[in-house]
């Protein structure tokens, strides 16, 4: 088991920061991802990802320019609207539980989940990073939010 230390800006360079933590979850398995909200002069959480499996080089990850708001991990243009609730649903989850979003999902594991539609806990866990605690976790409210999109959507010819 491995570990990587980020660090969270709560000013305008926090989106640079995510995109960091976002694009190292991306390539590795994480196994455990623990978070604080360090106070200062200047407050930041600090976030330690216990992981498995090779990480970027750093310099890879310092070189790689910003992603172009197209080059976020999206859904199919069909379930876009479940993917706005999933990130809507995970916002109001962190909140409550008082952690950054990322801790629940990231973006990469909700539009996964926007386009497989998993119908049970089990095809939940075939979502890469979304193992049995989290299933068992988030897994009924995640489903209710699938079952709910698949109910919106039109039906075929009709």
């Amino acid at each position: 088991m491995r570990c990587q230390s980020f660090t969270i800006r709560l000013d305008e360079r926090q989106n640079l920061d995510l995109s960091r933590l976002n694009d190292f979850l991306e390539h590795v398995q994480p196994i455990q991802v623990s978070s604080a909200l360090v106070s200062g002069s200047f407050p930041v959480w600090s976030v330690l990802v216990f992981y498995e499996g090779e990480a970027p080089k750093a310099t890879e990850r310092l070189e790689k320019p910003l992603p172009e708001a197209s080059a976020k991990p999206r859904p199919t243009a069909t379930n876009d609207g479940l993917y706005q609730a999933l990130r809507e649903w995970r916002w109001q989850k962190a909140k409550a539980e008082g952690v950054p979003p990322y801790v629940i999902a990231h973006d990469a594991q909700l539009a996964a989940i926007a386009d497989a539609l998993p119908s049970t806990p089990e095809e939940l866990t075939r979502i890469k990073g979304f193992g049995p605690r989290k299933a068992e976790r988030y897994g009924e409210e995640i489903l209710a939010l699938v079952r709910k999109a698949r109910a919106d959507r039109p039906q075929a010819g009709g």
